[in-house]
């Protein structure tokens, strides 16, 4: 075949994969000697546990810019490329980044890993619709179930690397175990445990660490509550005594600051992604939040 043949194919089968083909079967690389895989993730925090177990043995990018919602995030033209050559794509699933099916297919990635195996998922009932609570990753015994799968997939991708996959994952699930002591001591004695949130993002954080949500501002990212809704969070907030509302760096707070203010509520951060200056990492704003919620409720410092 000669080389315009060559160009032709290459250009027949880029604008099949970005027009939106399924998945189709993993096609075979081949590896040059000595280089490492890409993969790709979606989110910070999964981004960052990633690349904490693949250490030197692979290449992690980041889809998601720091300080965007995933819930409203739309793939653009440069995140396609980033992912150009990668060989899987980590996903959280369950309608947080459902755009990453989407992804994959426009960037030729042939194998997309959602990281929920082994994880005890949070069922949210609304009327008929039960439905999934994605933010899974935001409970420590979490991340480290997230951890073990990115291992598992890059000794897939990497199978001469086991060992040093194995020794990474070994080390990162130690840090892990110090930081979910770390959290526990930080939110021991608490003199009350209750809190109230912008977005509905912290149950699996304060179903593992003892925390009530007692309120919730926003039913769904990105959309301001109706009026009935805003009257039932007044109520809930004056009803349990609540003393502060989480809002999130991600998300505007512009509609809630008025509430807050007239049910004489301060207004706190918890972040749920990250990356972002002094939350470098899964670990730094993993320990951040359990800091905000020390510091709101009379907790210990850190």
């Amino acid at each position: 075949m000669n080389r315009p043949t060559l160009r032709l194919a290459a250009l027949v089968a880029f604008s099949g994969l970005t027009a939106g083909l399924a998945l189709g079967p993993i096609p075979v690389f081949a590896e040059v000697p000595g280089s490492k895989p890409k993969v790709g993730a979606t989110i910070f925090p999964l981004y960052d546990i990633a690349r904490q177990v693949a250490g030197p043995v692979a290449d992690v990018v980041l889809i998601l810019p720091p300080g965007a919602s995933p819930h409203t995030f739309e793939p653009t033209p440069a995140a396609v490329r980033s992912l150009s050559g990668a060989r899987t794509l980590f996903a959280i699933g369950h309608g947080l980044d459902d755009w990453a099916a989407r992804l994959a297919r426009g960037a030729g990635v042939p194998r997309l890993v959602r990281v929920d195996a082994d994880i005890a998922l949070r069922h949210e009932t609304e009327g008929q619709r039960d439905s999934v609570d994605p933010h899974y990753w935001l409970s420590i015994r979490n991340g480290e179930a997230i951890a073990r799968t990115v291992a598992a997939e890059l000794e897939r991708l990497v199978p001469d690397r086991a060992v040093d996959i194995r020794g990474a994952l070994a080390a990162y699930l130690a840090r892990l175990d110090a930081t979910d002591r770390e959290i526990r001591r930080r939110l021991d004695g608490l003199p009350t445990r209750r809190i109230a949130t912008f977005h509905d993002a912290f149950g699996y954080f304060a179903d593992v660490y003892g925390l009530e949500i007692a309120a919730v501002f926003e039913p769904y990212p990105g959309r301001e509550p109706g009026p009935k809704f805003v009257v039932a969070f007044q109520q809930k907030v004056r009803a349990t005594g609540v003393r502060v509302v989480f809002s999130e760096p991600q998300l505007s707070v512009d509609a809630i600051r008025p509430i807050a203010r007239d049910l004489g509520v301060a207004i706190s951060t918890l972040d749920p992604l990250g990356g972002t200056p002094g939350r470098e990492g899964y670990i730094e704003t993993m320990l951040f939040n359990a800091g905000q919620v020390a510091a709101a409720l009379g907790g210990r410092a850190p």
